[in-house]
């Protein structure tokens, strides 16, 4: 798969567009697991050694295959600001029908935090709204990784569900 990264842009009337930053090749088709994200999140991104907590959308298509990845926020090394609404732009500009938030924990260890659990339960309930299906917030430590999926801490608002 090519793994395309995009940043967001205002134009000459102040409105949002996507401009293409990178691409990579990666040698995988979807990415519907987590296993398989948080695999690709370390051999692309290196989220695993990163020394500030950087935060990641994945926005898919309804078959589970990238459309494109966003740099949300980076931030200190125990925290980064992120809102429901910078994710949420990303995703409609790209045409995106699910997301996938990933974001790191540089101490290593990915159990989500009071601040981790707010803004999950803040981008779901955004999504939800505007029709687009928030699968998973995965927590990424040096080891081990944290599914709020796989742990049954997403409010079950579709009937599609996310293979974990």
């Amino acid at each position: 798969m090519r793994i395309q990264e995009y940043k967001v842009v205002l134009d000459e009337d102040g409105r949002n567009v996507l401009v293409k930053d990178c691409s990579k090749n990666y040698p995988a088709n979807r990415l519907d697991n987590v296993e398989d994200i948080v695999k690709l999140m370390k051999d692309v991104f290196e989220l695993h050694r990163r020394a500030e907590e950087y935060v990641y959308t994945i926005c898919l298509n309804t078959k589970c295959r990238p459309i494109a990845f966003f740099e949300i926020s980076h931030g200190t090394y125990n925290m980064a600001l992120v809102s429901p609404r910078e994710i949420l732009i990303r995703a409609l500009l790209c045409g995106a029908t699910n997301i996938v938030l990933v974001h790191n924990h540089p101490s290593g260890d990915p159990s989500p935090s009071r601040e981790d659990n707010s803004m999950t339960r803040r981008v779901q309930t955004a999504a939800g709204i505007i029709g687009i299906d928030f699968l998973d917030h995965i927590i990424i430590g040096e080891e081990v990784y944290y599914s709020y999926n796989m742990n049954k801490r997403l409010k079950d608002e579709s009937e599609d569900s996310f293979v974990a």
